[in-house]
């Protein structure tokens, strides 16, 4: 039998390159660059982003995201889609937002603008947050090209549409690889061994909580405990040791009651008002999901959980009733919160 070698990593690159030009022509959005000598730095390709299966945005940037001045350009065709790229200012926080900067303490304004495409004036809207970011958004024939930039303050913007895409995809295979290095586990404090699960569900609401506040106003994003996965196995050899459940199951059932209660405490109200109400509901979700107490007074709430995580993952189930299943799950819980705070008299 004839040897056929699978290809090489030239012949692979190659091959993707092709596959990225052909998704792009077949796309009819143009790709749009910054031109001009005072731009930050020559186009680089930074991919795009798809809804189902269509090409909505193409990204080109300009510099060093990490540092210096920096630019990108997205250009998107929303026709007939039921999506679209929202409020330019909310673009421009999650830009800084990547780039971990803070934007809720800025003095921001906003006003029209000009800017230059391949040389035709179109009328835009500029949005600035204090001195270094800003993002300008316009659009011709139907196609949307928002600009934003760090640190980079041409008196016009000028862009340019990019008809070779050769050297731009060419590129892509010039980067260097990102260096990773393995990382020893970092060990387990030892308050937190002794109910690792209770820690675990403790350090997954502390990065919700982290995560809303980034939301809200960027800064540095936030991280996992760097003893994360150290505690989540715990909890993991808890669980067998609780049940008679495999490796597989157990990390399953720790992922479940961990998303549950976060789940929870994303669409109550009490969770966060109500210590007591919280806890309550944390020790009953955990006892559900370890078997060591399957008849607790949220027995119905958690019964809808599993029945709504049976049902989401599924293929071809309507909107309708993935949505009545999971109002069952929310309103379990909030008899259950009215029972109990009548029955402690919390207010």
């Amino acid at each position: 039998m004839k040897h056929d070698p699978s290809p090489g990593p030239d012949e692979r690159f190659a091959q993707q390159t092709e596959r990225v030009r052909r998704e792009l022509l077949d796309s009819a959005t143009p790709v749009i660059a910054l031109t001009g000598p005072d731009r930050p730095a020559a186009e680089c390709f930074a991919g795009t982003e798809t809804f189902n299966g269509t090409i909505t945005v193409i990204r080109i940037v300009h510099g060093d995201p990490t540092a210096g001045p920096w630019a990108s350009v997205d250009t998107a065709r929303w026709a007939d889609l039921p999506v679209n790229a929202g409020p330019l200012r909310t673009h421009l926080e999650h830009g800084m937002r990547l780039a971990g900067d803070r934007f809720s303490d800025l003095q921001w304004t906003e006003n029209d603008t000009t800017v230059l495409v391949d040389e035709q004036p179109v009328p835009g809207r500029t949005v600035r947050a204090g001195h270094r970011w800003w993002a300008t958004r316009c659009e011709r024939d139907g196609v949307e090209i928002t600009v934003t930039a760090r640190d980079w303050h041409p008196a016009t913007v000028h862009l340019g549409s990019v008809t070779d895409l050769t050297p731009l995809l060419d590129a892509l295979g010039n980067r260097p690889a990102a260096e990773t290095s393995p990382t020893e586990p970092v060990a387990l404090p030892p308050d937190l061994a002794r109910e690792p699960h209770w820690a675990l569900i403790d350090a997954a609401l502390r990065a919700r909580r982290d995560h809303h506040a980034w939301m809200a106003a960027g800064g540095a994003p936030p991280h996992l405990p760097p003893y994360w996965s150290t505690l989540w196995r715990a909890a993991v050899r808890r669980q067998r040791q609780l049940t008679d459940q495999d490796e597989a199951d157990a990390d399953r059932a720790v992922s479940d009651m961990t998303a549950h209660v976060t789940s929870l405490a994303d669409d109550s109200t009490w969770f966060d008002k109500h210590l007591t109400l919280r806890e309550r509901a944390i020790n009953e979700i955990l006892l559900y999901g370890t078997g060591l107490g399957e008849g607790v007074s949220s027995q119905p709430a958690q019964r809808a959980w599993r029945e709504r995580q049976h049902l989401m993952p599924r293929q071809g189930v309507p909107i309708s009733e993935r949505e009545a299943v999971d109002r069952h799950w929310r309103d379990a819980w909030a008899r259950w919160a009215d029972t109990a705070v009548v029955a402690s008299h919390l207010t």
